[in-house]
């Protein structure tokens, strides 16, 4: 079994994996920095999640008006799971609602940009979400990218591994030397396949021996081919055959194999629902919720059997929320706040986070949307900071001055009393 001391030698820092979208960072001396081998995965849910079919409203003039501004699409309240008696979710997200009770999972309502900085753009609003800069898409880099560097530093011949058929994502932007693949299988990766292929990668290896970018990248790429054929990333069949469900599967085996992942990035698609999201409970939007939960689940259930639980958080975001109101047909169209999961046993979960505008005419933002009332950076620079370890949170957050404890992390790695940030916009 390879050691992860020989692993991180031979990554060097950080490699993007699997077809649809999923993205594993590694820092070698990011640990000895912070003390820590937490890792965070981030699941970005590509095209613009609705919020409100998704952390219901169950009670009082909020559920009223939640029903008359979605006769037809709402989630009927027989049909959802109570989280906290104010909010519920689908009654098809069973497997998210038993991670919450269990205190493994937390809500945050009404998260997104500060008001005046957001997008009603695909491409815009991803770009400013990922590289962590509300009101600016044209950035260099991304949180993930400035977290991995202000925690340690990465080497300048580090090399890495994409698995993704296109770029890496907007949140691991401003990282050269990309190897790209487009499956988790190592097999794959070889030059050429059959009996030959050890003795290709041994010429490749005496080829560029020297100390060129060339001859660098080339050994970074024979690293890593004989690391992930080193690797057994056989994902149990406690995950369903579905994308996200294997995804995540394949980040998890990573994990177990104690290799000292440290950030890792997953997406999952087709939240864009202009129309036909549902009608009463049932129909494409919660149908969607439901391989969430159970990819979700799965994933926590397998890190669970191997003791990693705790040492793991699963953050969420999307492009932007729905409007309140459905349209014509029977969809919801962009919007601005959105709500955010964030699981794993180190979250002080059982609980919704955040302040809930309200959604009566007088309420909405710009006469349509659901207000912000949490600034999408303060969850993420209370996990980078208490989870991840890393105080450097104005280098990861240019600009953000605002609290970055929350309370969502019940065990910091750094106390509490040693890093204190003025409170800002919430």
């Amino acid at each position: 079994m390879i050691t992860r001391r020989k692993f991180l030698q031979g990554t060097g820092a950080m490699f993007t994996v699997a077809g649809t979208g999923l993205s594993i960072g590694f820092s070698p001396q990011s640990f000895a920095a912070s003390g820590s081998d937490n890792a965070l995965v981030m699941l970005f849910f590509r095209g613009g999640m609705d919020a409100l079919n998704f952390l219901v409203p169950l009670t009082g003039v909020n559920r009223t008006e939640y029903e008359s501004k979605r006769p037809n699409i709402q989630i009927p309240n027989n049909m959802a799971l109570s989280l906290n008696g104010a909010f519920g979710l689908p009654e098809k997200c069973s497997h998210l609602h038993s991670l919450y009770q269990s205190g493994d999972m937390a809500m945050i309502h009404a998260v997104g940009m500060p008001e005046g900085l957001s997008s009603r753009s695909h491409f815009d609003s991803q770009a400013m979400f990922e590289q962590g800069t509300p009101g600016d898409s044209t950035g260099s880099s991304g949180w993930l990218t400035r977290h991995m560097l202000s925690t340690s530093g990465i080497p300048d011949d580090a090399v890495i591994a994409s698995m993704t058929p296109g770029n890496p994502p907007e949140s691991l932007k401003g990282h050269s030397d990309v190897m790209s693949m487009d499956s988790e299988d190592a097999s794959e990766f070889h030059p050429n396949g059959g009996k030959y292929q050890e003795e290709h990668l041994a010429a490749l290896e005496k080829m560029y021996a020297g100390d060129s970018m060339l001859d660098k990248a080339m050994q970074g790429t024979v690293n890593n081919i004989n690391i992930l054929t080193s690797l057994d990333l056989t994902i149990p069949d406690i995950y369903p055959n579905e994308s996200l469900a294997q995804d995540l599967g394949l980040i998890a085996q990573i994990i177990k194999s104690d290799l000292g992942l440290q950030v890792a990035t997953v997406d999952f698609g087709g939240w864009d629902t202009h129309q036909n999201s549902g009608n009463q409970g049932i129909g494409y939007y919660v149908d969607r919720l439901a391989l969430v939960s159970a990819a979700i689940g799965a994933f926590f259930t397998d890190l669970a059997s191997a003791g990693k639980k705790d040492s793991v958080v699963l953050a969420t975001q999307t492009d932007f929320g729905r409007r309140v109101a459905e349209n014509g047909n029977r969809g919801t169209d962009h919007g601005s706040a959105q709500a955010m999961m964030v699981c794993g046993g180190n979250i002080n979960g059982g609980k919704v986070y955040g302040n809930f505008p309200g959604i009566t005419s007088n309420d909405l933002y710009l006469n349509a949307d659901l207000a912000v009332t949490t600034d999408f950076r303060r969850p993420l620079s209370d996990i980078v900071l208490n989870h991840l370890g890393n105080s450097e949170i104005p280098t990861v957050f240019p600009g953000y001055t605002g609290n970055s404890n929350m309370g969502l992390i019940k065990n910091r790695v750094i106390p509490s009393n040693e890093i204190l940030f003025n409170s800002g916009f919430e």
